[in-house]
């Protein structure tokens, strides 16, 4: 496991292990993206991870939604690759007083990023042994403190049993590529969040309003040009929570940001990550770049809704939870 404390030892914990169950449907190129992605596995995962130190860190329980597809596809056997998110329980977090040491897990519930490789082969009809090679990640997104996050690899063998055989079906060539749109569109985003920036701290309330360009490139690729403005209520405690004195005017709570992003399209959900930078930070209480990586599921031809992490560098800002308007 890796540090998520300084002074800490590269390996502080006693044989730490995971059992993961997962259950997966192919997809059979009923849809579009089906066949532009090759045909990938949907599936659902519930995981178990024991830290092997139960007073600090304790157990956790996780289920996560993942996509996985071949990387490489050999005569009898495949090198593939999942990617998933979801949520994360566990058993321990920070407590003032009772577990003041853990400051990887800052609450209960977190949201959970997960990513394998495994190579795949038969050992046997309808059963296939897999070698993976994982890491995991675990983090609340600031909305307690503390929020280290766990950060782990691991390594591990697994079974996979296929009820039946997968045939895809006969796929007509005219049906292949659906029409693209490729006009520039306008999008208005509105979001908010709250988070902690203290260890014993009130949740604040973030707002952003996002004002940007997209261009379809391709049916799987969107080019997103724009800016963002910020209203942050926790300007105060930033002061604090850096060691700096407060100042005695009013704060101003303003933030403004030009970005840059690629949104990855699959049907009606999208994966968008963005670079922005700030041309309007009157404290410098962050770095001059943040970055946002979230999902987007369109509820109607001009509407969207989406979460996103706000970061700044490897330090999450806030959880956005947004709507969205498209022109």
């Amino acid at each position: 496991m890796f540090r998520y404390r300084s002074g800490l030892s590269i390996l502080n914990f006693t044989h730490p292990f995971a059992v993961e169950v997962y259950a997966n449907k192919h997809t059979l190129g009923k849809r579009n993206w089906e066949r532009l992605y090759n045909y990938p596995q949907v599936g659902f995962a519930l995981s178990y991870y024991n830290y092997g130190n139960p007073d600090e860190l304790g157990e956790a329980v996780s289920l996560t939604t993942y996509l996985d597809n071949t990387l490489l596809q050999f005569k009898k056997s495949s090198l593939r690759l999942h990617l998933g998110t979801g949520l994360v329980y566990s058993t321990r977090q920070y407590t003032p007083e009772l577990n003041e040491r853990n400051v990887a897990i800052g609450s209960k519930f977190a949201f959970a990023l997960r990513g394998t490789v495994h190579y795949e082969f038969p050992v046997r009809e309808q059963v296939y042994l897999n070698l993976n090679l994982a890491f995991r990640h675990f983090s609340n997104g600031a909305l307690n403190k503390p929020n280290n996050g766990m950060n782990f690899p691991l390594i591990g063998v697994g079974l996979r049993y296929q009820l039946e055989e997968v045939r895809q079906p006969d796929v007509q060539e005219d049906t292949m590529a659906a029409p693209v749109d490729k006009r520039l569109r306008f999008n208005l985003r509105l979001a908010g969040g709250v988070k902690e920036v203290l260890r014993v701290d009130e949740k604040h309330p973030m707002y952003s309003l996002s004002v940007y360009a997209s261009k379809r490139l391709s049916p799987k690729s969107s080019l997103l040009l724009g800016a963002d403005g910020f209203h942050n209520t926790a300007v105060r405690e930033e002061f604090i929570n850096k060691f700096q004195p407060v100042p005695d005017e009013v704060l101003d709570q303003r933030l403004a940001g030009v970005t840059i992003g690629h949104e990855l399209h699959l049907d009606k959900l999208s994966v968008v990550f963005q670079v922005g930078h700030y041309v309007y930070q009157p404290y410098d209480q962050y770095p001059g770049y943040y970055q946002r990586y979230g999902l987007k599921y369109m509820l109607h031809q001009n509407i969207s809704a989406g979460v996103m992490l706000l970061a700044h560098t490897r330090t999450a800002h806030v959880i956005e939870w947004g709507l969205g308007f498209h022109l």
